[in-house]
């Protein structure tokens, strides 16, 4: 048993990582390709790159690992029954309970990885890949403004600087008009300045120093002497579609959205929000145990699916996936509306797949299946 459990335990090491290795860079270039026009407005290193993908990966990562545990399982045991091992083992007197420790081992060792990342490598990789999207697009602004001329690639903006010095990333002589404001036009004048990133709040700011702002209303005209003032750039025109609110819970801690929670309760806060964190606190522990119990489904499945061929049963178990994250984002919707409460509903997916699971390995041990045979 000690060979069959070595020769299981390899074969679906090698499944999973291919699996999640596909899903994994599918998704990644997807996400990536968002950022298109922020990548090619710079110079940008393939170290750069690969460290956006290593900071994305926590995040999908969560997703996917319970898909592959599940695809794993279940093309092992098919490709053993196809090659008719599972033959060969029953004729040996080895049962399926006797071959369960083996993927048990397996599923543990995914479900404590999903765990880590869940509770560490999400907040871990979303701070440094908004971090490093912020270098990105702060290098992107700093390009888009030369020396002498009126740039108007920010929305309501128009920025114009006498001399600019890349090295030191300051500028002298700078005008500044805008016209984001109704009724109004604001103007802005001041020796020198240069652009900053604030990564706690996601943004980026032209840092302004001892100037003065002209407020222009109808045939009045308002001046204002500042020693220090920041005009914030828009983030959207800057990165597109990226998410940069640090308050979004999917991008928090453990410790964050733990006392977070407890802030809620005490505070009495918006029960809007407060749903949301209860549903992400929750989320970060079913996909974990959703490893478990995918796993433990897909073992049976095999079994009973005994002569499928292999493709048959890839889109057998993809649509049970499927059908998996449909319940489990139908657990989120009414989890979020307040129709059902949270901390349950968000567990949902995992109930039923549970019961399914069991259902299957009853009749798998009973051998009552055999009409799923080819």
């Amino acid at each position: 048993m000690k060979l069959v459990y070595k020769g299981i335990i390899k074969e679906l090491l090698g499944l999973f990582l291919m699996t999640l290795g596909v899903f994994l860079s599918l998704l990644l270039l997807g996400k990536l390709l968002k950022l298109r026009e922020l990548l090619f407005a710079i110079d940008f290193s393939f170290l750069d790159l690969f460290a956006l993908f290593g900071y994305l990966s926590p995040f999908f990562l969560m997703l996917l690992i319970p898909i592959a545990c599940m695809l794993s399982i279940f093309l092992t045991f098919q490709r053993m029954s196809a090659d008719r091992e599972i033959i060969a083992l029953r004729s040996g007197g080895v049962s399926l309970a006797q071959i369960l420790p083996a993927s048990l081992l397996f599923l543990c060792l995914c479900a404590l990885l999903n765990a880590l990342v869940s509770f560490y490598g999400i907040s871990w990789g979303m701070d440094n890949f908004q971090e490093k999207l912020l270098n990105m697009a702060k290098t992107k602004a700093q390009l888009s403004i030369r020396p002498g001329v009126f740039n108007q690639k920010f929305p309501g903006l128009t920025i114009y600087s006498r001399q600019v010095e890349r090295d030191t990333n300051k500028m002298k002589g700078i005008f500044v008009r805008d016209t984001t404001h109704q009724d109004s036009s604001v103007y802005m004048v001041a020796p020198e300045g240069r652009i900053k990133t604030d990564t706690e709040k996601g943004s980026i700011y032209f840092h302004l120093s001892d100037g003065k702002i002209y407020h222009q209303y109808q045939d009045s005209t308002n001046i204002l002497q500042f020693s220090s003032y920041n005009l914030v750039l828009d983030m959207h025109k800057l990165l597109g579609e990226v998410n940069m609110d640090n308050d979004d819970p999917q991008k928090m801690s453990m410790q964050e959205l733990g006392q977070r929670l407890e802030d809620a309760r005490t505070s009495g806060t918006d029960k809007n929000a407060y749903r949301e964190l209860v549903l992400e606190y929750q989320k970060r522990f079913v996909l974990p145990v959703a490893c478990l119990i995918l796993g433990f489904m897909a073992f049976p499945l095999a079994w009973i699916f005994e002569g499928v061929r292999r493709h048959y049963g890839a889109i057998i178990i993809l649509v049970l996936f499927f059908v998996y994250y449909a319940l489990f984002y139908l657990g989120l919707g009414l989890g979020e509306s307040g129709t059902f409460y949270p901390a349950l509903s968000v567990w949902l997916a995992n109930i039923v797949f549970l019961v399914l699971g069991c259902l299957f390995f009853y009749l798998a041990l009973k051998e009552n299946a055999v009409f799923f045979r080819k």
